[in-house]
Order: structure tokens, then sequence, then C-alpha cells
């Protein structure tokens, strides 16, 4: 069967030579968007690509025997007929090919922070039950792919489907090797790509049939068959809602091109509205920033931008039809610096943000801008956001919104942004209790700071990481947060730890606690405690991490949370 790989490549392209690309794994396909594939299975005048760095790959004129042009679509797996299936799927495909093995197949993955997974795939043209699972999975892509990696993966499905009119029971196992082998311009039928990723993969596959010959239900094995070959895949950033330009099967020898295809864009549609103020006014300076519905899952995945026009109307063209997110960030230095950066359906959440279909009706999308009084006690809170060190080395992120709530209220109070260097501050801030948080759409929270301001407060250090999956504080919550903002004093003791340590908690009221133990990537290690608490001094034992390294405590009491850094020798 033939299954494109959906990748994402950042490229530095210089006067003489590309840099090195990176391919993200994780940077998902867009739902609700197709694009077309144009086959050439003749492949009469298609060369083998060349390898290594800057290349150019010259396929205008080799698709000389196209023999059609296929949809491949991406869906919410939930709206698709055979969910129940696969129900811890993220994205869904229907596939179209030449190949009647490959062809009018309903294809479900999981797409994470591992990377991509095949969970397996229900053939329409079937007539038994047409359901073949994977188990294990089919590892697509893992989260980062550079220039010369090589993954290795063993995947095997099985199934029930009909061979030569008679029940049969369908057993594959294949062996993939995938090289990132070059990089370079492609030239296609359709125009000329430059930042473009070379994915060389060796494949051998073993197909095993088992027939019902008596129709019992028992199945023989009646024949077994095996293949080999070499598939090429051309990738490159975001392109057509896929990063998947054109595609080349040969023989493992390399001396027969069996097919080939290359993608076309299809149904583009436009996103355009209004960004008033608070008096209904139009704004008439600031951005307009687009994501896409699930974003990346390292960085700030701004697709494109456009400028708020004077009149406070903007538009985005030529976006393929799939589900987005926007944002309006006026210009907070000028008249609009009390402001927020407002998403469509007027809140400053990412999460909470209405999302934009561009196959409907998408010329009215308007945005109304968010407002808070403006602080007026002098204050200095500092802190900085990066990548984690296992995605890069500590890498700042610039041009970040950070927000400050005022709580109870959960009311945004004061935003600023990272600078360069991912550094950011704030000047003034009015007494009160605050929490504050990074918003970066596609990247949930996993804690954030708390503190209170009582006539002036100087804090540093307030950093944040960014993990594969989520935000998370990087320094000692408890050693900013007063107590009396969580009706309690937290320590955890000892830190660092070689065996384990203790969370200590003194409650002056009765509370609800809750203690989860996170790793750097955000991910729940365990779960301590869950449970309606009286006053008084409370212990809990930290014993269920295995492996040295750096973790996260989440102590959360009533509504107020806590994330505390541990480190185990």
């Amino acid at each position: 069967m033939t299954k494109s790989i959906i990748l994402f490549g950042l490229i530095i392209v210089g006067q003489l030579c590309y840099a090195q690309p990176t391919i993200e794994g994780t940077y998902l396909p867009v739902r609700n968007t197709s694009i077309k594939q144009v086959w050439d299975t003749a492949a009469l005048t298609m060369p083998v690509p060349t390898t290594g760095p800057n290349q150019v790959w010259d396929y205008s004129g080799a698709f000389s025997n196209i023999v059609d042009t296929f949809d491949l679509a991406v869906y919410e797996p939930a709206a698709t007929p055979y969910f129940s299936d696969f129900p811890d799927a993220t994205h869904s495909s229907f596939l179209t090919s030449p190949f009647e093995l490959a062809d009018s197949l309903w294809l479900y993955f999981i797409v994470d922070t591992n990377g991509i997974q095949n969970l397996g795939y229900y053939s329409d043209k079937s007539t038994v039950q047409g359901l073949i699972e994977s188990s294990p999975t089919e590892f697509v892509m893992p989260m980062e792919l550079d220039y010369l990696d090589t993954h290795m993966d063993t995947s095997r499905y099985e199934g029930f489907v009909t061979y030569q009119g008679i029940p049969a029971k369908f057993v594959r196992v294949m062996h993939k090797t995938m090289i990132a082998e070059g990089y370079g311009t492609l030239i296609t039928p359709d125009g000329t790509y430059s930042d473009v990723m070379l994915g060389k993969e060796a494949i051998y596959e073993f197909d095993s049939i088992f027939v019902d010959l008596t129709g019992t239900g028992v199945y023989n094995l009646f024949s077994v068959m095996s293949s080999d070959w070499h598939r090429f895949h051309f990738l490159r950033n975001n392109t057509f809602a896929s990063t998947h330009l054109m595609q080349i099967n040969t023989n493992m020898a390399e001396t027969v091109v069996r097919y080939g295809w290359y993608t076309l864009p299809v149904d583009f549609g436009s996103i355009e509205g209004t960004v008033y103020d608070t008096t209904g006014l139009p704004v008439t300076d600031g951005e307009m920033y687009l994501y896409r519905e699930h974003s990346n899952f390292t960085k700030n995945d701004i697709l494109a931008t456009t400028v708020i026009n004077f009149d406070g109307t903007y538009t985005f063209d030529s976006i393929p039809y799939g589900e987005y997110r926007i944002a309006a960030r006026p210009d907070l230095s000028g008249i609009y610096n009390h402001a927020f950066t407002s998403y469509y359906g007027d809140t400053t959440d990412w999460v909470n943000c209405e999302t934009v279909i561009t196959s409907g009706d998408t010329s009215g999308v308007n945005i109304n801008l968010l407002y808070a009084e403006p602080q007026s006690t002098p204050v200095t809170i500092t802190g900085n956001v990066a990548l984690n060190s296992l995605l890069k080395n500590n890498d700042p992120i610039p041009g970040i919104d950070i927000i400050v709530d005022k709580d109870p209220e959960d009311e945004p109070v004061i935003e600023t942004t990272t600078d360069a260097l991912g550094n950011f501050a704030f000047p003034y801030l009015d007494d009160g209790d605050y929490t504050i948080w990074v918003d970066i759409p596609g990247l949930n929270m996993a804690g954030t700071y708390n503190l209170t301001v009582a006539g002036g407060l100087v804090v540093s250090n307030l950093d944040f990481e960014v993990g594969s999956d989520s935000i998370y504080p990087s320094s000692m919550v408890s050693s900013i947060a007063p107590v009396q903002a969580h009706k309690g004093n937290v320590q955890v003791y000892p830190n660092p730890f070689t065996n384990n340590t203790t969370v200590n908690i003194e409650l002056e009221e009765e509370a609800v606690i809750c203690i989860e133990i996170l790793d750097v990537s955000g991910k729940l290690i365990a779960s301590l405690v869950q449970d309606q608490s009286a006053i008084g001094r409370k212990k809990f034992t930290i014993d269920q991490i295995k492996n040295a390294g750096l973790y996260f405590v989440k102590i959360s009491i009533n509504d107020r949370t806590e994330v505390i850094r541990i480190a185990k020798n």
C-alpha cells in the first residue's frame, strides 16, 4: 500500500548553498484540507533522485505518462465512518491511488510528541470486513529528523479481506529504514521549490494470506509474498497544507523507476474581517497572525502575517481549505499600549478562541480588542522563555506574549512580549494576587507562576521552558509565592535527592490537594494524592521517579497551583 509522510522542514537559504534542514515530524497536517496527487505509473522518463547536499532535482518533464489525478484529504477522525475502530486517532486521511490494494482507504494516525504513527486503515473496496490494524503501529516519522539521520521501524498489519473471492486473513510485516539523504531545489511540472529535503526509505515487506476454504471461520496459510523497494520523499515546509511535494518508487537496486507522483494544491480560500477597539472604532495600527488549528509542538507556529489596514480591515489570501486560528496584535507601544493580543472569539487565550474553517463563509471574521486599566505600582518582574535542552540548546523564543491574570477573577491585566533573547519584563503591577502564563498556540501550560504584589515587588528569573507538548516554569515557584497566596506553606525536601523526597504542606484551612509528578516534557509520571485535607501539616513521599534527571512537582491546593522543579541524582 502507498502512504504519505506529512512532514515539515525549516531550512535557511544562503546565496551559494543551503543550510542543512531539520524536518519536524510533529508539524501536524491541517485537518479538513486536501491535495491532489498526479500519478505516473509508467515512469518511462523519470530519473532516480541524486543524493547529497545542494541538489537540483529537475522533474519538470519527467511525468510523461500521467494515468490520473487523485485526492488525498485530511479529516477530523471523529467525523469519519470508521473512527470507532481507531478511537485513539488524532488524524484521518482518505486515500485513492491507481493500485488496488492502496485504493479507497481510510487511514488513521496518531500525531503526538513522539511523531507520526499509522494505526491502520479500512478498505472501502473490500467485500469482507475491510479493517486492517497495525500492532505494533507503523512509525511513520520521528519528532525531528536532521540531514543524514537514520530511523528504523518494524510494523505488523492484520485484518480480514477478500482474496480471489474467498474470505481471507491478511498479515503484512514491514521493515523500513528512512535516511535523510539530500536537500536542495525540486522542479516539478507545477513549479520550482527551494528548501526541499530528500528522504530515502528502504522497505522490506512480507505479506501472508490465510484463506477460509470451508466457510467455517478456520483460516489456513495460502501464500506468502515478499517484496522490497526504495521510496524517495521530497519534503518542504508547509506547501499545499502538506509538505510532501513528490514521491518516487524504485526497485531496491535503483535501476527501475516503478512510479511517481507530485502534488497539486486544492481548494484555496481567504479570511477577512475587521478589528475593533472597545469604543467600536476600527483599529488603525497592528498585525494579524494566522495559525493552523493544530499547531507545532515546539515553537510559535505563525503560518502567515498581514497588516491591519487604516480602516481596521485585514485579509489573508490563498489559504488552503482547513481549520485555522487568527489573532490581532495591535501596536502595544502606541495608542493601544493597554490592549492585548486578541484572538477571534474575543479572548487572550489560544485554547478558548474560535476556529475558522476556510471552506465556509470567512468574509466577516471580526475581532474586538480586549483592554485593561493601566497599572501604576512600580515593580520589577523579569523572566525568560526558551526551548528546553532536550529540544534545542535552550534556544530563546522571541515574540511570545506573556500575560498576567488577576486572581481570583482570572482576568488579564497586563501583557508584554519576549525580546530577541526571549526575555520579558513587567515594570508596573498594582497590589493583588496574580498568575503569569505564556501564550504559544499549540502548547498547553503545565504550570504557572503565582505571586502577590504588596507595595511593589522585585522578582527575577521567572523563566519558562518550552517542551515538546507543554510550557512549564523552570524556577522554584514556592520561593516566589507568599504563604497567604495558597493558605499554606509548601516545601519539597531534600532537593536534589537520591532515592526519594517529601512534599511538606502546612494548611491553614481545609483544602483539596492534588499532587502530580511531571517529566521535563510535561508528561505525567505519577499522581500522588487528590483528596480533602484538614488543617495542619501533611507529608507525601515521592518515590515513583526511577531515572536520574530533572522533574516537576505540580501541587494544586483548591484553585491555586505551584510547580516546583526537583532533581534526582
